[in-house]
């Protein structure tokens, strides 16, 4: 008796995929490629979020120096630490930039100045978090 009621069952089942146009093979493929595609279409969202939160965890930090009148001081040597140092020279515009995560920790000091020019501020500065410009003053005179 079970087993007529499971086949009466299988070809009804068989009757209605007939019925649609489908077989359960092309029901199966078809669900299985409709899955594949979402899986496709998630990966690439995800991959496009977090591009996008790579782009928002850095940021370009900006060390203007300048001599006591406010004039850019061009050829300082500065350097951005945390793990890592990272070394850089002021152009003629005074400016030194580093591209880095946002995070706190960071420290900037001043590794050399040109001829002319000392620089007599704190050895270490600790940059706060959220600011990305920072303003270096040296004073004019060689060092003794």
């Amino acid at each position: 008796m079970k087993k007529l009621i499971a086949i009466l069952l299988l070809i009804c089942f068989t009757a209605v995929l007939c019925a649609c146009g489908e077989t359960a093979t092309e029901t199966t493929e078809s669900s299985a490629a409709s899955a594949e595609e979402s899986a496709t279409a998630s990966k690439a969202e995800s991959e496009t979020v977090s591009e996008t939160s790579k782009e928002e965890e850095t940021a370009t930090f900006k060390v203007s120096v300048v001599d006591a009148s406010g004039n850019p001081v061009e050829g300082v040597m500065v350097q951005l630490c945390k793990d890592t140092c990272f070394p850089a020279k002021t152009g003629a515009d005074g400016i030194a930039s580093f591209k880095a995560e946002i995070t706190d920790g960071y420290k900037l000091s001043v590794l050399s100045c040109p001829a002319g020019y000392t620089y007599t501020g704190e050895s270490e500065i600790y940059l706060e978090s959220g600011v990305t410009e920072y303003t270096i003053e040296l004073s004019e005179g060689s060092a003794e």
